[in-house]
């Protein structure tokens, strides 16, 4: 890892990048500028580190050092550590670090775990950075306040990933003490309760946030309330809560993209208004207004293999329908368990469409997937397990770099031949419906319940529930039908008690690939998160102190060894 001195130094320089400015309502930056602080240019960086992973460009100068930069990004580290582990697909390449992540078998000395754990700290140095040397008039506090959201964000992410985390807010070159879990979780509930009403109540541009976004994370918290707070004597749901936050944040500035927003292009093919919210022009299209938090993309002035490059890439080869730019890496693709939320086993054995024709079969306009090329002698099968090719299973096309403005396929052309331009809706007011139906549920309220979930099912054009078809497999399959494949399978399953453990052993969630095997097989509690690097443990004094040296607490604070794993 750049150590924090060297890397505050680079941050404050200049960094490149032209386009996005504008969006973010600062000057550009320049590239010759000096190490002194430039408070417009930092808080473009602040909200950057969301994008970019170094101070060139794709390659080349990265954020944290013997990491392969293009896997260094924010979002796609969490992103794989997030999906890789469940039943939403396959990463087929053998990237360094990947493999144990597919099959539940890392530790402290994984790159990708390491990787995640560096990129959080350093954005969140990042951002104590700005803090502590911006201004303090009325413009300057805005920015802090956005500042603080963006700093929160990555103290969400550590503490939904790991089980104890650093925490600092302050500048220092001390080396941080750890939070537990439950520290971490109270303090963000202060924090981000102070940002619904710091932050505006209606953001600046598309870019950036205001307080429906902290309502929309505080919500998250809350509903995630047991697995962050367990073992704490006395501890109870926070249902009432979450619901409370969900309501809050539907009653801000934002609105799902409905069905009667699809287009029919010149040639004839529909783009459903689901589609629309994962294509190249999802700033103008009306998904702008759905997503809460939307990272910037553009191919000619935000180039990152770590945002929507690799998801758009990844899940395509050369016999698919064209996609918008010519990259194609035949990476990724759905497990059997995936497609089955949407088919049947016996229907999907034969079932031949692709992502514009998949969505009538299924009758559910959530259902991007293909499951063959344009060769017909190449027909993508659900075959299951660990070693499958590429071709073993289908395809998982959800974000494209098509244009829905412009005629289907081959005139859709970005910017760039080669990079998308397609923003990633990180946070989308979607998921406050799915709260409220799942928090409604849990106090045993199936009418709302039902009727949040129908919101979204009506967006797709899919089958209304009844109230009484509400169970707790219908939400957490219909977690995964609106959001499979956006980084968040992982955290939805463990609170379902489906993903390790005992509890999740009682439940026995089955998919192909869980822990290397094609049947389910009962895993340790400690899956449930990822550990503190091994040099972390080693290198900073207050881990042991903090963590380590608590009565009761487990082998290296986190269930993994102390020291050499």
């Amino acid at each position: 890892m750049k150590t924090v001195n060297k890397y505050l130094l680079i941050a404050a320089a200049a960094l490149t990048l032209t386009a996005c400015v504008d969006d973010l309502n600062t000057k550009p930056l320049d590239e010759h500028s000096t190490t002194s602080f430039d408070q417009n240019q930092m808080f473009t960086k602040c909200y950057q580190t969301l994008a970019l992973t170094g101070q060139q460009g794709p390659a080349g100068d990265g954020d944290i050092d013997d990491l392969d930069e293009g896997t260094s990004a924010f979002y796609r580290l969490m992103w794989e550590l997030n999906e890789f582990p469940t039943d939403e697909g396959w990463w087929i390449w053998n990237d360094v670090g990947l493999a144990d992540i597919r099959v539940m078998n890392w530790n402290g000395e994984n790159d990708l775990v390491k990787g995640l754990y560096y990129r959080f700290n350093i954005d969140i140095k990042l951002c104590n950075h700005f803090l502590a040397n911006a201004g303090s008039d009325a413009e300057s506090e805005k920015q802090k306040a956005e500042v603080r959201f963006i700093r929160a964000l990555n103290y969400y992410y550590l503490l939904d990933l790991f089980y104890v985390a650093p925490f600092s807010i302050e500048e220092s070159t001390d080396y941080p003490h750890f939070y537990t879990r439950p520290d971490l979780y109270k303090w963000l509930i202060g924090e981000l309760q102070d940002l619904t009403t710091l932050l505006p109540a209606t953001r600046a541009s598309k870019y950036r946030v205001d307080q429906t976004a902290a309502n929309l994370l505080l919500a998250r918290l809350y509903l995630n309330a047991m697995v962050y707070n367990d073992g704490v004597e006395g501890f109870t749901p926070q249902w009432d809560k979450a619901l409370e936050y969900a309501n809050k944040a539907l009653a801000g500035n934002y609105k799902l993209l409905e069905a009667k927003d699809s287009t029919v292009s010149a040639s004839g093919v529909v783009y459903s208004a689901y589609q629309k919210l994962f294509m190249a022009d999802n700033d103008i299209n009306g998904a702008q207004d759905e997503a809460v938090l939307m990272i910037y993309q553009d191919g000619n002035y935000c180039q990152s293999y770590g945002v929507v490059q690799f998801l758009v890439a990844a899940t395509r080869d050369a016999n698919m329908v064209p996609w918008g730019v010519s990259t194609q890496w035949k990476c990724f693709r759905t497990s059997p368990e995936m497609v089955y939320k949407f088919f049947t086993a016996e229907k999907a054995a034969n079932v031949k469409a692709d992502e514009y024709e998949m969505r009538y079969i299924a009758k559910d306009d959530r259902a991007i997937l293909c499951s063959y090329t344009d060769s017909t002698t190449n027909k993508w099968k659900l075959t299951g397990g660990q070693t499958a090719e590429f071709y073993d299973s289908w395809a998982c096309p959800k974000f494209s770099a098509v244009y829905s403005t412009a005629e289907h396929p081959s005139k859709s052309v970005g910017s760039s031949s080669e990079w998308a331009d397609t923003d990633v809706p990180l946070i989308r007011i979607a998921e406050a419906y799915m709260i409220k139906a799942e928090a409604s549920f849990r106090k045993g309220d199936t009418q709302t319940a039902a009727a949040a979930i129908n919101v979204l099912r009506n967006r797709a054009n899919a089958k209304l529930v009844a109230e009484a078809d509400v169970t707790e497999e219908l939400i957490i399959d219909e977690w995964c039908r609106e959001f499979w494949g956006e980084g968040r399978r992982r955290s939805d399953l463990i609170r379902f008690n489906r993903f390790a453990g005992p509890a999740a052993d009682a439940n026995k969630y089955q998919w192909e690939g869980r822990a290397g095997k094609t049947s389910y097989t009962s895993v340790d509690a400690k899956w449930n998160w990822y550990p503190v690097p091994s040099a972390d443990k080693m290198a900073n004094p207050n881990f042991k102190k903090d963590i380590v040296a608590k009565p009761g607490a487990m082998d290296g604070g986190d269930g993994y060894g102390y020291g050499s794993n």
